[in-house]
């Protein structure tokens, strides 16, 4: 398991001080980037190794969402490795030590010479060391159904701050992509707070795409937010519960 400590700066709030979605998944993508730094499995060792990680799914399960000023330790550890796929867990907990979030991840390994999914080779597994289910979450459907009634929300042009490292969409762009059709359909009532988010990446997005949200109640009781292309193609499924 590996560890880093943060505060939470002005920059990553909105009005109510409240951090972000955007910030709050920023620092979980952050934590386990500098996990595979301190291993030796930076993005330029990546790139030598034409590999990249790319994630495939989010559960995250959010007690509250962090303050302005506060003190947090966000945490990661990878717990299984299988063909080309891989499973992390995050976790953010506050200064007395309580959990604020807890998630388990998948990702998959993906050649970016060849542009294709790839088997994860030895030194991606080995540098890690012992793994450790730290969480033990239970896995669930990582499956994301879009509703079989949804309601189209305004159309988002994909610009260059949307645009991370791989020159796809960053994961948690689309996150506040959601939460921000939600905010909006609520004439602002209504954004992410507490509870449960599932994501699930179908396709990336990328510069100059239109990304056309829909939205509608899911079966469990919560709200689905689809950012399909123009030819209806779902980029990712975010389910709010």
């Amino acid at each position: 398991m590996y560890e880093i400590k943060e505060r939470v700066r002005y920059s990553e709030v909105g009005g109510s001080q409240d951090i972000t979605i955007t910030a709050l998944v920023n620092y979980l993508q952050d934590c386990s980037t500098f996990h595979s730094a301190d291993i030796g499995l930076t993005l330029d060792r990546l790139n030598e190794l034409k590999k990249a990680w790319l994630l495939s799914y989010w559960d995250i399960y959010v007690e509250r969402m962090p303050k302005l000023y506060e003190t947090i330790t966000v945490g990661t550890s990878p717990h299984a490795f299988r063909g080309v796929l891989g499973r992390r867990n995050f976790w953010i907990k506050d200064a007395e030590g309580n959990y604020l979030l807890r998630a388990d991840s998948i990702w998959f390994c993906f050649d970016t010479e060849r542009q294709r999914p790839v088997k994860i080779d030895e030194e991606m597994v080995s540098s890690f060391g012992e793994l450790e289910d730290v969480l033990k979450l239970t896995a669930g459907d990582r499956k994301v159904q879009e509703p079989e009634e949804m309601v189209e929300a305004p159309a988002i042009k994909i610009e260059p701050h949307h645009i991370d490292t791989n020159h796809h969409v960053n994961n948690a762009r689309y996150l506040q992509i959601a939460d921000d059709v939600l905010s909006a359909v609520t004439e602002g009532k209504e954004s992410f707070t507490s509870g449960r988010i599932r994501a699930e990446y179908r396709k990336a997005a990328v510069l100059g795409d239109i990304m056309i949200p829909m939205y509608g109640k899911s079966e469990s009781g919560g709200i689905v937010v689809s950012l399909q292309s123009e030819t209806g193609d779902v980029f990712c499924n975010i389910e709010f519960l």
